[in-house]
């Protein structure tokens, strides 16, 4: 069976979230079909009412009502994101993804990052994501009784820092003790003109980012993700290092060698 993982990040000053969203090729195809015929609706809506239209769905921005969605109203976006949620659990469509949250500063702080530490946060926590993709297959086929054939294909959209992904997944693809290996083909950079995944990638990545964030502004959860986890057909797993993991992480690494 072949899996497409899509990649997506989401942060600000406080919190990092990298999260991989997944499905089979069906998965997909249904996800991208609803998606393209709810974009196509706003649009004309858009375009019946002089407004602008909007190249894709950009969950930041829509969310902040900024950039394409400047004009909209909080009413117009929530209803929007109502009717794109819908397609992740449409038909035979179903997603899992997997989330790694890093609290910015402590990192910072217990790996005493000099610079930008964003570049960091991305080479490192592709490798977790990789490690629990593994973890959830092996999980799956012990309760399975079964050792069917698992290959992940990973995507991410084309950015600057394109060459973090790749040397991530090359230092997991050479590492001898990575015992997960068999299950990944590539990883690859692509436009969001020509991805619709890509999209609904960003819309879980920026939830699972909000959820992270609210150990700092201490706030509800979010009802869009709220709306996302009510479906049976939307599972995976969400993780958030603590100041303690990331002590216990840094010891290991820096674990003296025994000759």
């Amino acid at each position: 069976m072949i899996f497409r993982g899509y990649f997506d990040e989401s942060y600000n000053s406080k919190v990092f979230t990298l999260s991989c969203l997944a499905s089979d090729p069906v998965g997909w195809g249904e996800i991208e079909r609803g998606w393209k015929l709810c974009l196509a609706a706003k649009n004309r809506a858009l375009r019946a009412q002089g407004r602008q239209q909007i190249s894709r769905y950009h969950a930041a921005d829509c969310s902040s009502r900024q950039g394409e969605f400047s004009d909209w109203t909080t009413e117009e976006q929530i209803a929007f994101v109502k009717q794109l949620m819908p397609n992740l659990s449409r038909g035979r469509a179903w997603v899992n993804t997997v989330s790694y949250s890093i609290p910015l500063e402590d990192f910072v702080k217990e790996f005493d990052i000099k610079g930008d530490p964003i570049p960091t946060c991305y080479q490192e926590l592709v490798k977790f994501v990789m490690l629990e993709m593994v973890a959830q297959i092996r999980e799956t086929q012990q309760k399975a009784r079964s050792a069917r054939p698992v290959a992940y294909i990973l995507f991410h959209e084309r950015c600057p820092q394109d060459g973090m992904y790749l040397a991530a997944f090359n230092a997991m693809m050479n590492d001898p003790t990575f015992t997960g290996k068999e299950y990944f083909s590539t990883i690859a950079p692509l436009g969001w003109e020509h991805c619709i995944p890509l999209q609904p990638a960003d819309m879980v990545a920026y939830e699972t980012f909000k959820e992270a964030e609210r150990q700092f502004t201490g706030r509800m959860r979010r009802k869009s993700l709220q709306l996302l986890m009510q479906s049976s057909k939307f599972g995976g797993r969400s993780k958030h290092f603590e100041p303690k993991n990331l002590q216990e992480w840094h010891d290991v690494l820096h674990k003296p060698t025994s000759v």
